[in-house]
């Protein structure tokens, strides 16, 4: 492309030097019948010049696009609302010892029992008693576990403080801390 442009550019002052008209020289069969300079411009150093309409036409109403049909189908449409990312607070570097933090959202929403697994309360459980049956209020002050995707974002979310075993006095959760019925998180051997 620059070729053509450097051709085109000495062709335009051989015929200016010598006064030939800009229809006969060399330029004229470079540059499409019809095309203004300001378009001549536009086509010849764009990267997508076969997609601009002339000048011309956006100079008569200003709310014409330069660019034409066939570019402006393929663009895609600007959203008129940004759509929300979700983010994972975890910062793996602080600024002042350079260490990972875990992100406080899951230490309050969750808690990890001691063979892997996360649980956690309920949605919606303090919402509307008053219309909920009592089967349905009992369900509610029921935890449910996490699916092992979720249990492995929550664990790389937390620190090794948080991934450890940890020992309260009268923990409600002490029956569920061990798994022994399932291979991978017993801790006792089977007897047999």
């Amino acid at each position: 492309m620059l070729r053509i442009v450097g051709l085109a550019w000495r062709a335009a002052g051989t015929a200016r030097a010598a006064g030939v008209s800009a229809g006969h020289s060399n330029l004229s069969k470079l540059i499409p019948t019809g095309f203004t300079t300001a378009t001549t411009n536009c086509r010849c150093f764009s990267a997508l010049s076969t997609y601009f309409r002339p000048l011309v036409d956006s100079a008569r109403d200003s709310r014409v696009s330069i660019i034409s049909e066939p570019l402006a189908g393929m663009l895609l449409p600007v959203p008129i609302q940004s759509t929300q990312v979700p983010v994972r607070t975890l910062t793996k570097f602080s600024l002042q010892k350079g260490k990972r933090k875990c992100v406080k959202a899951v230490i309050k929403r969750f808690y990890r029992l001691n063979w892997g697994c996360w649980i956690r309360t309920k949605t919606g459980r303090h919402k509307k008693l008053w219309k909920k049956s009592p089967a349905n209020r009992r369900r509610l002050r029921q935890h449910v576990f996490v699916n092992a995707t979720q249990s492995w974002l929550l664990d790389t979310m937390v620190t090794n403080f948080w991934r450890r075993p940890r020992f309260y006095v009268n923990d409600p959760y002490t029956p569920y801390h061990s798994r022994e019925e399932f291979i991978f998180t017993r801790t006792k051997p089977s007897l047999k």
